[in-house]
């Protein structure tokens, strides 16, 4: 990201979204935190649970905007696609990645619950990706980087990607800015 004006592209992932099953706060929400720190959003985009078109989305807007960052699509469920899109969009395997996988394991067990296969999957990242902790949910946010651009990839619910941004992607825009 370069020291002069940097621009933002927002992915919001879901059906849910694109169907107007549910009102997209995360992009407003994100917008107005971006500006807050001198980051101005010039996209917001929402896509269905598709892998390919999120791939597309990921890759279209990595190449014309140093900062990307989606929401939704990390759960345990078989639309949570993100993860693959951005491992396929970057060329890369998906990794477990052993501390993720701890956490998980931890958050749930705190529960009551025990890890499934359908669990474990939240702890998977393309190789050369990182994991973002995520203290309010089981799935872990990622950031990677893509041609130029640094891809954040978050949970979709509120009470969990907010305290992330927060935590996690601000102190890096304000580094950059």
């Amino acid at each position: 990201m370069s020291a002069e004006r940097v621009e933002a592209a927002i992915l919001a992932i879901g059906d849910e979204i694109v169907l107007g099953q549910k009102t997209n706060t995360n992009s407003v929400w994100l917008a107005e935190r971006f500006a807050s720190v001198g980051v101005m959003t010039a996209e917001h985009v929402s896509g269905e649970d598709d892998l390919q078109r999120i791939e597309r989305s990921i890759r279209r807007l990595a190449a014309e905007y140093p900062l990307v960052v989606c929401t939704g699509g990390l759960g345990p469920t078989a639309d949570d696609l993100t993860r693959d899109a951005l491992a396929r969009a970057m060329g890369e395997p998906l990794v477990e990645d052993e501390h993720a996988a701890a956490a998980i394991g931890e958050r749930l067990a705190a529960r009551g619950r025990e890890m499934t296969a359908a669990h474990r999957v939240q702890a998977m990242r393309p190789r050369s990706a990182a994991t973002i902790a995520n203290a309010s949910g089981t799935a872990p946010g990622l950031r990677a980087t893509l041609g130029a651009a640094t891809v954040f990839c978050l949970p979709g619910p509120p009470a969990e990607m907010q305290p992330m941004v927060e935590a996690h992607v601000l102190p890096t825009l304000r580094a950059a800015t």
